[in-house]
């Protein structure tokens, strides 16, 4: 038999079974009913396709090599390849000692964990946008030639790389050897991450100063700009200055990532007395809280904290801050620009007449700010503030220095609060600290268990630093009826009020550090080092 007689015998054995097959089908029409549950069901897991492939896509679980492939079998069982990656990515890092078994739910969640710097198999995901969210290198020729690439992919991984280590800065220092010195912000630490050759260095910061609308031709003037990343696990901003110095331009780069949220004010480290005075303080309608300390202190981080706590939707709450470090989409954010003539001092006179409920004011830097935020808190509204002092009763000696009557301070002022940072223990590393005799001595007689002391250790989850985040050590004043006593005497002394203050500030933050201590989350050198510039 012909090959073609074979494919007329198929076809007619075929047509002659289609009139019964038909005539089943048509049989069973009546037991098929449209179900809404299989309809909503079939939406979701296409939705739920369509979401692992951009998960396998955007994030760091496959090479560039094998996306393409890994998305085509993810548009069929995309769950199950992303659960299957999971695994082995999960597998491969306890395996490394990058991660504990604790970690497990954040990487689940999406969450951001902390790793060692490495080089990974394939280039991990960033796109760098300018200020107004454009791709800036997209369809730029350039980059396509060997030195290009090289440049644009050492300015991506010295971001990427700043992100993992949860930097908060980002400092390029150029040094008379040629070379620039690359060094993060950690935990409030310094720490040299690399040096880059001069010829490599200055391409890299000609590229960040043109990707933040600077001008790459002046050398010696300060300047100042802004670019945003995106990355796997959301947007990042930056913000830039660069200065002539000796050797060359410096660059210093504030990390301003949106992706690690708003502390709550239950985590910033407040004792329970504490965060009850101060939670209460903010439900009040009107009145002023300041939150004061050095730079680097965690003011603002505070101020942010104070603000999660707010009913956004019954209470009308403004800001005006230098910059704006995370974006509260439910506030309205007013950022400083001096050039455009918005200080704080006129943005607060124009926020008083947009009917405020809360006006949150970055920083009390002069007379005019000062008095007119004290003046709102007389007249309904709830301000809060930062201020650069030591302790809280220097607070008010520094407001008094700034012009401000005592008087005024009297009636308007509800609450200050001091603080400093201390880094916190990794929980994976940390140990059994080894105290002197004396020191066990001393812990004894005031009935402490040495052994719960603990000192820092070295693993990898810290980067082998025995550290991992900081929290607040506070002191908070309330300003009550006998401080306002104090404020109306016309011969109060400035000199003893801030001598006692200091005194008396140093005092409650070692207390409140110590009990830190004694439950295991920092230790004593932490305490030592940030109170000891306290009188």
């Amino acid at each position: 038999m012909t090959f073609t007689g074979s494919i007329i015998n198929i076809i007619s054995v075929i047509s002659s079974d289609l009139p019964a097959a038909l005539h089943q089908v048509s049989g069973n029409a009546s037991d098929l009913h449209f179900s809404p549950i299989r309809a909503i069901l079939l939406v979701a897991w296409i939705y739920y396709c369509m979401h692992c492939i951009q998960r396998i896509e955007y994030g760091p679980l496959v090479t560039d090599r094998f996306k393409p492939v890994a998305n085509a079998f993810g548009l069929i069982i995309a769950p199950f390849i992303l659960f299957v990656l999971f695994v082995r990515d999960i597998v491969k890092r306890i395996q490394a000692g990058e991660i504990d078994y604790s970690d497990i739910p954040k990487i689940i969640f999406n969450r951001k964990i902390l790793k060692p710097r490495r080089k990974p198999s394939g280039r991990r995901f960033i796109q760098l946008l300018d200020s107004a969210g454009k791709d800036f290198f997209a369809g730029d020729d350039s980059k396509n030639t060997d030195a290009d690439r090289e440049t644009l992919n050492a300015f991506e991984d010295l971001i990427l790389d700043a992100l993992e280590d949860r930097a908060t800065d980002i400092l390029m220092d150029p040094k008379t050897d040629g070379f620039h010195s690359v060094r993060y912000r950690v935990d409030g630490f310094l720490k040299t991450v690399q040096e880059i050759e001069t010829e490599k260095s200055v391409p890299i910061v000609n590229s960040i100063k043109a990707l933040s609308k600077m001008d790459i031709s002046e050398k010696r003037r300060p300047q100042d700009g802004a670019f945003v990343a995106r990355v796997a696990n959301g947007k990042v901003s930056f913000r830039v200055a660069s200065s002539g110095v000796l050797g060359g331009e410096k660059l210093s780069i504030r990390v301003l990532d949106q992706s690690s949220g708003v502390l709550k004010l239950k985590d910033i480290g407040l004792a329970k007395l504490k965060y009850q005075a101060v939670a209460n303080a903010i439900k009040q309608p009107s009145g002023m809280i300041i939150v004061c300390g050095p730079t680097g202190s965690g003011k603002t981080t505070t101020l942010y904290a104070m603000l999660s706590t707010m009913d956004f939707y019954s209470r009308n709450v403004i800001t005006v801050e230098d910059p704006i470090e995370h974006v509260l989409p439910e506030a309205s954010q007013i950022e400083v620009n001096v050039k455009a003539d918005i200080t704080f001092a006129s943005a607060l006179r124009s926020i008083l007449r947009q009917d405020p409920d809360v006006i949150t004011v970055g920083e009390i830097r002069d007379n005019e700010t000062a008095s007119m935020a004290l003046q709102a808190s007389q007249t309904g509204h709830l301000v809060l503030a930062t201020l650069h002092s030591s302790s809280n009763l220097s607070a008010l000696v520094r407001l008094m220095d700034l012009g401000v009557k005592p008087l005024l301070l009297a009636s308007a002022l509800s609450m200050i609060v001091s603080q400093r940072l201390v880094r916190k223990l990794c929980d994976k590393c940390k140990e059994p600290a080894q105290l002197s005799q004396g020191q066990i001595e001393r812990f004894k007689s005031r009935g402490v268990d040495p052994t719960v002391i603990m000192q820092a250790g070295k693993c990898n989850k810290c980067n082998q630093t025995g550290y991992l985040g900081r929290m607040a050590i506070t002191d908070v004043l309330i300003v009550n009826e006998k401080i306002k006593s104090l404020l109306t005497e016309a011969n109060i002394s400035i000199g003893e009020l801030k001598k006692f203050g200091d005194k008396k500030g140093k005092t409650t933050l070692i207390d409140d550090g110590l009990a830190k201590v004694f439950a295991g989350l920092t230790t004593l050198d932490e305490v030592r080092r940030v109170t000891s510039n306290l009188g």
